[in-house]
Order: structure tokens, then C-alpha cells, then sequence
């Protein structure tokens, strides 16, 4: 096996593997797998930074507020959904969002049994003191990459979210079969 030179300082564990066959399948989807949780943590550990002296403590947690915002009012199910999280995970950030006062629920208009989480006054205020910050941190984690680079990895990145979506939304219970069938 022999590592490809990718011009970073001396000491760094190389990115990219090949065999003297070339890349494998495994290689390929291993590395793109790896480099996908290296994303996510760089992410992670900026969106913390700019978070520091907010009530909003996580990605997750400020995701969850975005959503609200720009999507308009939902049920607790909805918004779990909408952010790509476990039931049990999204309704501990919903619950701390409710507590903070960050959220409100009311009963919905279309079915009263059911209620529909908004933002509050409080919550519009701490999300208006975010948002540059915020902005400056999204374009830090898309890096140096030129606009082009930027379209063309969002591109990619919406067309995996969306083969991976429904797995999620109605598979995933399933994922043993589905994983043998790869």
C-alpha cells in the first residue's frame, strides 16, 4: 500500500490510500466515510466555539431553532424529522429548548389533540445575536474552496441526503437487510 502526498505539513496521517492496483471500491467509500466524520467534527467544534456565552450550547440545538425559523411551525415528529435525528436525542433538545423558553408549543389549529412548537420572543433574540457569527463559521467550514468547488460539493452532498433520506425516514429498522444486499 503506498499513501498519496496531499501537501500537508510532515506528521499528518496522509488522506488518501492506494494499493499498487489502484483505489478500491473499499478504499474509496472507507476514506469518503472517514473524511465525512472529520467534516462533521471540524463543524462540530467550530459551531461550539461560536456558540460560547449563548443559551443554544450545540449544532444541534441551533439547527433546531433555524428549522423553526425558516420552516414555520411543526409538531415535535416534524422537527425531529426535518433535522435528521433519533426520537429520543431530538426530544431532549426540544424538552431544553422548551425549558430555556428558547421554544413554545400551542395547541394546532388543524387538530387540537396536537400541539406545534414555535420560536419564542426570546428565542428570535438569542438566534438574532447568531447569525453573523454563524454565517462566518459556514463559510469557514466550506474552507477554501472556490465557488465552483462549493456548488459542485453541495451538489453531491444534496444527492446523498436524499438517497439516504428515505432509509432513514422508513428503513432504518431495516438497515440489517439493507446492508446485506450491499
Amino acid at each position: 500500500m503506498r499513501w498519496i502526498e496531499d501537501g500537508r505539513p510532515h506528521g499528518l496521517q496522509p488522506l488518501i490510500a492506494s494499493t499498487d492496483e489502484g483505489y478500491s471500491d473499499s478504499h474509496i467509500a472507507g476514506n469518503i466515510s472517514r473524511l465525512i466524520v472529520y467534516m462533521y467534527r471540524y463543524a462540530k467544534l467550530y459551531i461550539k466555539k461560536g456558540l460560547d456565552n449563548s443559551a443554544i450550547q450545540s449544532m444541534d440545538e441551533f439547527g433546531y431553532m433555524v428549522s423553526l425559523l425558516q420552516h414555520g411551525p411543526m409538531n415535535k415528529t416534524q422537527l425531529i424529522q426535518r433535522n435528521i435525528q433519533e426520537k429520543p436525542t431530538g426530544m431532549e433538545i426540544i424538552n431544553r429548548m422548551l425549558k430555556l423558553g428558547l421554544m413554545t408549543e400551542k395547541a394546532s389549529e388543524q387538530d387540537k389533540r396536537s400541539k406545534v412548537l414555535f420560536v419564542s420572543d426570546a428565542g428570535k433574540a438569542e438566534m438574532g445575536t447568531l447569525f453573523e457569527r454563524m454565517d462566518k463559521i459556514s463559510r469557514l467550514i466550506s474552507g477554501d474552496l472556490s465557488e465552483n468547488e462549493q456548488l459542485q460539493l453541495m451538489s453531491i452532498l444534496q444527492r446523498l441526503h436524499e438517497f439516504h433520506t428515505p432509509i432513514f425516514m422508513n428503513n432504518l429498522h431495516e438497515l440489517d437487510k439493507l446492508l446485506d444486499s450491499q
